[in-house]
């Protein structure tokens, strides 16, 4: 079902993807702009993990039809339910921190 926006909102997500463009593109600060291989792989097996140990899943099990941690948060990562954070290290010593969400927008943008 598609989220309906007021103009306020929609101008709101647009200035921020605007943002996140420029700061990925131009200044290179979120570079790459995308999830890392390594990245997906930290973030499937911390939410693997956290579903093992017991956590609830964000997804129909009974749907997806599979109990298996791994594929569950992959399912989870494939529909953007995840709410982590990405730390990016750069080379001078900066660390960039970026929700996966803002990540994931970026990336089907570019």
């Amino acid at each position: 079902m598609a989220e309906t926006l007021s103009t306020t909102e929609l101008l709101e997500k647009i200035n921020r993807l605007v943002d996140l463009l420029e700061r990925a593109l131009v200044k290179r600060e979120l570079y790459p702009p995308r999830l890392t291989k390594y990245e997906i792989a930290r973030i499937i097996g911390a939410r693997a993990t956290q579903l093992a140990m017991g956590a609830q899943p964000l997804v129909d099990v009974r749907q997806l039809g599979t109990i298996d941690p791994v594929l569950i948060a992959m399912e989870e990562l494939r529909q953007g339910l995840l709410d982590f954070i990405i730390v990016r290290e750069l080379p001078d010593g900066r660390a960039i921190r970026v929700t996966l969400k803002e990540l994931l927008d970026l990336e089907k943008s570019v």
